[in-house]
């Protein structure tokens, strides 16, 4: 079949079986994919919700404290809107970081095994503010839900792989259809039954740089696990003989993968395994789902690399260590001359004040005349060998303003490098697992935070002129909303400024995530499902397919004119 024939395949039932990715991005990725599931729970495509029809669920990152806490209150019988309540009030009532920090610094929490850690005090502030359920959780036979894939995705240090916390319906082929760990480590179910969800959000979310890593299984044990303690039921070496070494290091499931969409892969082609009882949660297409969601609330393109020019060191920053070595001498002088003074005046008072000013001037002397040794006098008393001392000769003649570019540039560079282009490759890695695959292609929604904003409206225009004007003008209101969700950084924290009024920062990222959600459905109907290069394989579906489709897109579109009147009125009625 030509390339272009399979990337205008559409799916045989659009819109039947979803699978979601939730991305990082502090709480406003946490704040972005709560206002978007809220949407998805009142978009109806015939007799339930979108949010009903979603079949995979991963997460990285803070997209884990959405994902999890929505699983955790359908699993025990709550709704959406006690999802919605539950979350809301952490957001907004929780000092996360004040009471962590307390957690840190109080002894008695620290006496029972777990290692003390800014990321272990943060992983108990969950559990007692947050989540207080464990893994075993989703394996409780009732009440039965709609996710069949689960996903809390995490990255470890012994083989530089994800880590998975997952949950999966048995397919026919698979032996490893429920594991906890990757391709390398598998930790058995009845282990991970007892891992409480407040250390997965942890593992999942514990950026670099913010948090050290989260230890398994030393930093999981809790009063109630006793199979977690023993580690004699854990597995010690790989299947090619690699050794296991423990504690595994947890970090950040964002390191690899920020949009958790290989999860989502290896999930759709296990759901393309599940035997004739669980038909109606698989689509039998090209792809085992009809609809892929990938949430996206990473903040917009940020500037390239601007190296540091200016010298940001007044009037020192012209010296170099010579100098130092002039100024030390003088200083020294003065001081020598002064404590010789007090021994020649009778003043009391005068006495005192030439004895600390010498005092003053001679330490200031000592301090100068070391530093005044250069880099060469430094390094050669920390043993480094004499080739290099001798070109380093070279550095003792800059001035210290030229020092300090040469620091802060590679500082900036090394952060941007780790922080931003290590991280944008991984993401361009991972979007080319579907997006460079053309059966996946028209499958795909990308509801990103920025989406709406001025810049991408333009981008927009210009690239996709046939949309409808509804949604190429969405108005200056949605784009002021959307502006300010991009605003916020990357914390796990709302400022008491930041939730001040009617329309706080909380509150507009909610329902950015509600705007955009909207938005990109009423997009990839026009875009995919009722585009002109799709008119065959829309004219093959059945008329009540059809049906359900167009009511799915007044519905939005009904929606959709509302948000440009008042982008948050979907959010203030959540909040009553």
């Amino acid at each position: 079949m030509p390339e272009e024939k399979i990337r205008n395949k559409l799916p045989k039932e659009p819109f039947t079986n979803i699978a979601l990715s939730l991305s990082g991005g502090g709480f406003r990725a946490t704040a972005f994919h709560l206002g978007m599931i809220t949407y998805l729970s009142t978009g109806k495509y015939f007799d339930k919700s979108l949010l009903e029809r979603i079949r995979i669920l991963s997460t990285a990152s803070a997209g884990t404290f959405t994902g999890v806490k929505y699983v955790t209150t359908i699993k025990n019988g709550g709704t959406i809107k006690d999802c919605y309540k539950s979350m809301y009030t952490f957001m907004s009532d929780c000092d996360l970081v004040s009471q962590s920090l307390q957690y840190l610094s109080d002894d008695k929490n620290w006496d029972k095994g777990r290692q003390r850690s800014l990321i272990n005090a943060f992983a108990s502030v969950y559990h007692k503010e947050f989540e207080t359920e464990t893994f075993g959780l989703l394996w409780k036979e009732l009440p039965q839900i709609h996710l069949k894939e689960i996903s809390f995705n995490a990255t470890e240090f012994n083989f530089a792989l994800p880590f998975r916390f997952q949950k999966s319906e048995r397919s026919r082929t698979s032996l490893h259809h429920e594991f906890i760990g990757n391709n390398k480590i598998h930790i058995p179910i009845d282990v991970a039954k007892e891992i409480r969800f407040s250390d997965i959000i942890a593992a999942s979310s514990c950026f670099p740089f913010g948090f050290e890593p989260i230890n398994f299984p030393d930093d999981f044990v809790h009063d109630e696990a006793v199979k977690l303690k023993d580690k004699t039921l854990l597995p010690h070496s790989v299947y090619d003989g690699d050794k296991i070494d423990y504690p595994i290091g947890l970090m950040d499931g964002s390191i690899d993968d920020n949009q958790g969409v290989e999860a989502v892969v290896q999930a759709e082609e296990r759901m393309k395994q599940y035997p004739d009882e669980l038909k109606q949660f698989r689509s039998d297409d090209l792809k085992s789902v009809d609809l892929y969601i990938i949430s996206d609330a990473s903040p917009p393109k940020e500037k390239g690399y601007i190296r540091n020019t200016t010298d940001k060191i007044p009037f020192v920053g012209k010296w170099n260590f010579d100098s130092l070595r002039v100024f030390g001498i003088l200083s020294a002088l003065a001081g020598t001359a002064a404590i010789v003074d007090a021994f020649f005046v009778s003043h009391k008072t005068l006495v005192i004040a030439l004895s600390i000013f010498g005092t003053l001037e001679l330490l200031v002397a000592l301090v100068l005349l070391i530093f005044s040794r250069g880099v060469t006098g430094l390094t050669r008393k920390l043993g480094v060998p004499d080739f290099v001392v001798k070109r380093l000769l070279h550095f003792d003649k800059l001035k210290f303003g030229t020092m300090y570019n040469l620091f802060v540039n590679r500082r900036k560079s090394a952060m941007k490098l780790v922080s931003d282009v290590f991280i944008k490759q991984m993401r361009w890695f991972s979007y080319e697992r579907v997006y460079g695959d053309a059966q996946w292609r028209p499958r795909l929604i990308m509801n990103a935070v920025f989406e709406l904003t001025e810049e991408e409206i333009v981008k927009r225009k210009k690239k996709y002129p046939y949309l409808s004007n509804e949604l190429l003008e969405p108005g200056e209101k949605i784009i002021s909303a959307a502006s300010n969700s991009c605003s916020m950084a990357t914390t796990l924290w709302f400022t008491t400024e930041e939730l001040k009024g009617d329309k706080n920062k909380l509150d507009t990222i909610i329902a950015c995530g509600q705007f955009t959600m909207c938005f990109n459905l009423l997009e990839y109907i026009e875009k995919f499902v009722k585009n002109k290069e799709c008119r065959q394989d829309y004219d093959s579906y059945n008329e009540e397919t059809k049906k359900g489709i167009d009511e799915l897109y007044r519905s939005l579109l009904e929606d959709w004119k509302k948000f440009k009147i008042n982008p948050y009125w979907m959010v203030e009625e959540w909040n009553k």
